[in-house]
């Protein structure tokens, strides 16, 4: 009896601690809004040449000491041990961002960008040995896109030039300094008055009507009288160094439109190499207004492969063509690889044995629905061989196998994004990811094994390693997987319907995190943009906010509509002339099959979408009424004005097939324009846009606003300031929260609490 109660008492002692430890242990709480500042965005992996380590980025908020709601972005230099004999860890701290990172052919040193604030990036060294990073370039322009030369002595850079920087640097190496377009400035002749820089000083000393550097000692030409009341010349003087004080800004250009700016003047991709070892002048390669780009070296080390227009002696804002093209170093000759008319070529890079060039190209000639294919030819030169004709699917982010025989790249199919491999004599295919809520953004190969950036419904961002098949893979990092832990997430649930056009429509739903059978809950109908853009499980940008809102208790539904990419270019194209009725009619028929589940609450269903999807939005809210509320964001609601004030206007000619000017086309826009049906809109809206939002332009919001304003109708407007296109995804942190707790607040206001 006494050893009976002893074992029984010993049972107790073993159990009481487990049950608190237990009880200590907190139970996972809900994503919150807030949790935007624990995301870290990992990016830009590169494993080193033996393959035993990977740097790679990390991008993160940190909160600002005196406002516990605003942040400030860092993204800081990592490493990790591919093996996890060690835990990764930071290469580089505090405020300047980090960005490119690349090995050394002989893996001891690592080169990247670093921008520090208020100045432009440049390339810095930092070895593996141990010790700081040290800067390469001090380039005034700015350095970026480093790249090793085969031996590891030189390295390739790129820098941005003004249009009167080139005339400056061209000018000053007694080089023509006048591109070989024609002139867009109407009625007048290229570069005839000084090349102007800021408070009336000249970007170099040479005669602007005799681009002659003077000679070394001499003294330099006068500058030509500048005055408003003088002679035709010096008034275009007094007014060119005004234009060059950006007061006023006056532009020729097409596409003076950027991203949250105007550029009145284009910018010229350029060339530099650098000794590797440091302590020597970047030398440019004379290259001129050809504006080469994606370069990778070729074996030889003396020459590159890259693109560039399809025509160089035509204006780029008028170019939409690339070729291929080698380019002599030394001599700054331009040779043409591939360029087959109606073609684009993109995205070269040179396999280890330097006997081939891998790149993209498409060949039907027409924008925004052709898929890139993987193509490849003797780096000798010789015709292009097509390896994927029978994919169908984008194919992005070329690399080759460390033994030269095989390519690697993802193409987005069907909601997930999964890493493929082509053999470059066979043309056999092979998937080598098959989870379907996987999203690949980025990925590195050594001759041991690849590493993958991967998002899926469990974490937005995460490294893992894998075999060169891509099988047994593995966490390698827990940027976030490390708080996740303590959060419950909700899972997508993947569905696909046919609809009335005979085609494969993918939509996926989300249940409440919390969710409770017995329950019923409003259903949240979300709409993505592009319109080629393609969501899923492993859509990284979205992660946050679909997460959030199921935790405040939404069901979700998201489709891929006719239009969208990842499922061929027929699919691709199947909106073509028509973003309205046929789209939608594929988002509300998954929003149907959505709320057909019992726990959606069918009267109260809400709908958003942002660009693209801002415009399905307002124009479902016109032609349907189930919903109690709607918040279309960035969007474009009157097609003809979008022409104007869009960066992204060509978006109809591709679309529509002409320009507003053209009879047969102009009722086709104004038949595809929600503002058109701005009557007929009674859902209470709210309109989102950032003030410098140059890619859908801010009138058609105003538009819309004031319309609905006007009848009396329920809608507010919301601009953010400083902000562009791109605020949702990479905005300042406070108005990225706001905006969050904004939609949500307004969709309360209709649908109740919870």
């Amino acid at each position: 009896m006494a050893r009976l109660l002893s074992c029984i008492l010993t049972l107790v002692s073993l159990l009481i601690p487990l049950r608190a430890e237990n009880l200590a242990r907190p139970a996972p709480s809900l994503i919150t809004a807030a949790d935007l500042f624990n995301l870290k965005q990992i990016e830009s992996p590169a494993l080193s040449p033996d393959g035993r380590w990977v740097a790679y980025l990390v991008r993160s908020i940190e909160p600002l000491p005196e406002s516990k709601d605003d942040g400030a972005y860092r993204t800081q230099l990592w490493l990790a041990a591919v093996d996890g004999s060690s835990p990764p860890r930071p290469l580089t701290f505090g405020s300047a961002t980090q960005a490119q990172p690349t090995w050394s052919p002989q893996g001891h040193q690592l080169a990247f960008v670093r921008t520090v604030e208020k100045e432009k990036p440049q390339i810095y060294l930092l070895s593996l040995a141990g010790g700081e990073a040290l800067p390469l370039t001090k380039i005034p322009t700015g350095a970026g896109n480093p790249l090793w030369s085969p031996d590891g002595t030189q390295i390739l850079f790129t820098s941005t030039l003004s249009y009167a920087q080139m005339r400056a640097a061209r000018e000053k190496a007694g080089q023509a300094s006048t591109p070989a377009w024609s002139n867009e400035k109407p009625g007048r002749t290229p570069n005839d008055t000084a090349n102007w820089g800021p408070k009336a000083t000249a970007l170099n000393q040479a005669n602007p009507r005799n681009p002659t550097p003077s000679t070394p000692g001499q003294t330099p030409p006068a500058l030509p009288a500048a005055q408003p009341d003088g002679s035709s010349s010096e008034t275009r003087e007094w007014l060119a160094q005004n234009e060059a004080e950006a007061n006023p800004r006056v532009t020729d250009r097409l596409n003076f439109l950027a991203e949250g700016d105007l550029t009145t003047e284009p910018n010229f991709n350029q060339f530099y190499t650098i000794a590797a070892q440091g302590g020597a002048d970047p030398i440019l390669i004379p290259t001129g207004f050809a504006n080469l780009s994606r370069a990778a070296w070729l074996a030889d080390g003396k020459s590159l492969v890259c693109t560039g227009r399809a025509n160089l002696t035509e204006h780029p804002d008028r170019s939409r063509l690339t070729n291929l093209y080698r380019l002599d170093l030394a001599t700054g000759a331009i040779e043409k690889l591939q360029g087959e008319p109606g073609c684009n070529y993109g995205a070269p890079t040179v396999s280890p044995n330097g006997q081939w060039i891998a790149f993209t190209l498409t060949t039907d000639g027409e924008f925004g629905f052709e898929q890139p294919m993987v193509a490849v030819m003797p780096s000798s030169g010789g015709p292009a061989k097509i390896l994927t004709a029978q994919l169908d699917r984008p194919a992005n982010n070329l690399q080759w196998a460390k033994d030269s025989s095989a390519i690697y790249f993802t193409a987005a199919s069907h909601g997930h994004t999964p890493l493929h491999q082509v053999t470059i004599l066979s043309g056999a295919l092979k998937t080598l990811t098959t989870q379907v809520e996987w999203g690949i953004s980025d990925y590195s190969i050594s001759p041991a094994g690849l590493v993958q950036i991967v998002t899926h419904p469990g974490n937005p961002w995460e490294m893992y390693t894998s075999a060169l098949e891509g099988q047994d893979a593995r966490p390698l990092t827990t940027h976030n997987s490390s708080w996740l832990q303590h959060r419950q997430l909700s899972t997508y649930e993947p569905h696909r319907f046919i609809n009335s056009a005979g085609l494969s429509i993918d939509y996926w739903t989300i249940k409440p995190t919390q969710f409770d059978p017995q329950k019923k809950y409003p259903l949240l109908v979300q709409i993505h943009g592009g319109p080629s853009a393609m969501w899923g499980p492993g859509e990284a940008s979205t992660w946050h906010e679909l997460q959030f809102f199921a935790a405040r208790g939404y069901a979700i539904v998201f489709s891929n509509p006719r239009g969208s990419g990842g499922s061929g270019r027929d699919f691709q194209r199947a909106n073509f002339r028509d973003w309205g009725a046929g789209p939608a009619a594929d988002v509300l028929t998954a929003a149907d099959f959505a709320a057909q589940a019992a726990y959606v609450d069918r009267t109260r269903q809400v709908v958003t979408g942002g660009s693209y999807g801002g415009y399905l939005t307002a124009w479902i809210i016109g032609h349907d009424h189930r919903f109690k509320a709607a918040i279309a964001a960035r969007g474009v609601y009157d097609l003809v004005t979008f022409f104007g004030e869009g960066n992204a206007w060509s978006l109809l000619p591709q679309y529509f097939g002409g320009f507003p000017w053209d009879k047969a086309v102009r009722p086709i826009l104004e038949r595809e324009s929600p503002q058109t049906y701005v009557e007929n809109i009674k859902t209470p809206l709210l309109i989102k846009h950032a003030d410098t939002d140059f890619r859908t332009g801010v009138i058609q919001s105003q538009m819309l606003y004031k319309s609905l304003k006007k009848m009396g109708r329920p809608v507010e407007y919301v601009r953010y300031p400083r902000a562009t296109h791109e605020l949702s995804r990479s905005g300042e942190p406070k108005q990225r929260l706001d905006r969050l707790v904004r939609f949500e607040e307004f969709f309360r206001r209709y649908i109740g609490e919870n």
